[in-house]
């Protein structure tokens, strides 16, 4: 099930406004109660200063105020925007992308998904604002993301990217370390 949720900030005085658009999906998954940590190792390394927020994303916003500082991981950079994991409050798994480099001008969205789903399905997000749009999915560990196809682009082990813009695709399945994964695409979207 996708649950859209559109998001609103103003920059600090001086700035302009900037809109941060979100999309946050919940997707069914197999049955599992492991621990965030148990499906992404990532997490259980040490935290370095790259894998904080940058700082007019963690002070303050939604974005920011979801996920618990200490458990924010660096996943990787693209053209598309950097990506983050992190947990929220209830122990979720989350997706955090940010699309600029500026205070005055970013664009930054999340999505979590409980540990039963995330190990089934990952998590996806789609990010969309006047920066540009990232389409992204955090999946957990042993899932062998170049088997996903054509479509997909492996940033790094736990994230893969897809083209905001372009048509979506039957899931595709594939079997990893934990058992069947299926990823299913967001619908396609434009940046505002």
């Amino acid at each position: 099930m996708r649950k859209p949720l559109v998001l609103t900030a103003a920059a600090t005085a001086g700035a302009a406004a900037i809109g941060l658009f979100l999309v946050v999906t919940a997707q069914a998954g197999t049955a599992t109660s492991k621990a965030p940590v148990e499906q992404l190792s990532l997490m259980s390394r040490q935290q370095t200063q790259a894998d904080h927020l940058p700082a007019f994303v963690s002070a303050g916003t939604e974005v920011g105020d979801l996920v618990a500082a200490d458990t924010t991981r660096r996943l990787g950079s693209s053209g598309a925007g950097t990506h983050w994991s992190g947990v929220d409050a209830e122990g979720r798994l989350c997706l955090i992308t940010v699309i600029g480099d500026q205070e005055a001008d970013f664009v930054a969205g999340a999505s979590c998904a409980e540990p039963s789903d995330f190990a089934g399905q990952g998590v996806g997000l789609q990010v969309a604002g006047p920066p540009g749009a990232s389409e992204a999915y955090l999946l957990p560990d042993g899932v062998p993301a170049a088997q996903l196809g054509d479509g997909y682009t492996v940033v790094a082990p736990n994230l893969v990217l897809s083209d905001p813009a372009a048509a979506e695709t039957g899931p595709r399945g594939v079997t990893g370390a934990s058992g069947a994964f299926t990823l299913s695409d967001l619908s396609p979207t434009v940046a505002r």
